[in-house]
């Protein structure tokens, strides 16, 4: 039977697949929407603010998860390595990127070319951050 910190683990990767799912896929939407027909667009448009959702879900579950666990498994922040405190400043970034994202794509909808195109870029931001996170995780607990 799995105890607690155990199942907190698994929540807490089961978030990040949803995180990461949403960021891999955002990127890899973006570049069939961008060489889309006019037509298809708007259909294929409908995925992003979509995904966008399942992966604010992955990050709530990560934050709840992960603070739990920094208390219920290592007793508090002080006794973790250096590398766990900088991917924690990557998943503060990161969680920044992502309200970035969010608002832009709000713009976006109210018709902001502006916004709409700086979304590649936060995207991209977010994912590369994702991806440092996750490396510092590793190096922290390995």
């Amino acid at each position: 039977m799995p105890d607690l910190n155990q199942f907190l683990l698994f929540l807490h990767l089961v978030g990040l697949t949803l995180g990461m799912a949403s960021g891999w896929g955002n990127l890899v939407m973006g570049k069939l929407i961008e060489d889309a027909q006019p037509g298809e667009r708007p259909v294929l448009a409908r995925f992003p603010p979509a995904i966008a959702k399942v992966g604010g879900i992955g990050l709530l579950l990560l934050w709840v998860t992960g603070l739990v666990l920094v208390f219920t498994k290592w007793n508090g922040f002080g006794g973790l390595p250096w590398q766990f405190h900088v991917k924690l400043t990557g998943v503060v970034l990161l969680t920044g990127a992502i309200g970035m994202i969010h608002a832009h794509m709000a713009k976006a909808r109210r018709g902001d070319m502006a916004a709409a195109k700086r979304l590649p870029v936060l995207g991209m931001t977010a994912t590369l951050l994702s991806l440092s996170v996750v490396l510092f995780a590793v190096l922290a607990f390995d």
